[in-house]
């Protein structure tokens, strides 16, 4: 049975800032899938769904696998006022604050987050492993 795993988000007028916690993750084990409005992640023991709050350019977003997570950076798709939580729907337990990446509205700025090193969610119909999303092109999230 898979279990939720554990995660934090962070946040700027323009991009969503979130981290799954999960050590020597397989993308080829591995299913994402981000449109507009959802965000959907399965690996061999996790699985985590959200709805965001607002809406997300999956085309223009981007992730980083790590040793011990992957990153994502999904860009709003319209700048603005801060979303009051991450997703609608009922509280994930395993979901926190990244208050080390958190900067408060007044204080956020342009090209204050490293972005070297991300993938752009250029990838897609990988069915069972894997990356998906609306696209068609193809990218195994390797380095």
């Amino acid at each position: 049975m898979s279990k939720l795993p554990d995660c934090k988000w962070a946040q700027r007028n323009d991009k969503i800032l979130f981290t799954i916690n999960i050590p020597n993750l397989d993308p080829n084990k591995t299913n994402i899938n981000v449109t507009e409005t959802t965000f959907s992640f399965k690996s061999e023991d996790h699985e985590l769904s959200l709805d965001f709050f607002g809406t997300v350019d999956p085309k223009q977003s981007s992730w980083k696998v790590g040793a011990r997570d992957v990153v994502f950076v999904f860009m709003r798709k319209e700048a603005g006022e801060y979303w009051d939580t991450l997703h609608k729907g009922k509280k994930i337990p395993t979901l926190k604050v990244d208050w080390d990446k958190w900067k408060d509205e007044d204080e956020a700025r342009e090209g204050d987050l490293d972005m070297s090193g991300f993938d752009k969610f250029d990838f897609g119909g990988a069915g069972a492993g894997g990356f998906d999303s609306d696209d068609e092109d193809e990218d195994d999230g390797r380095e």
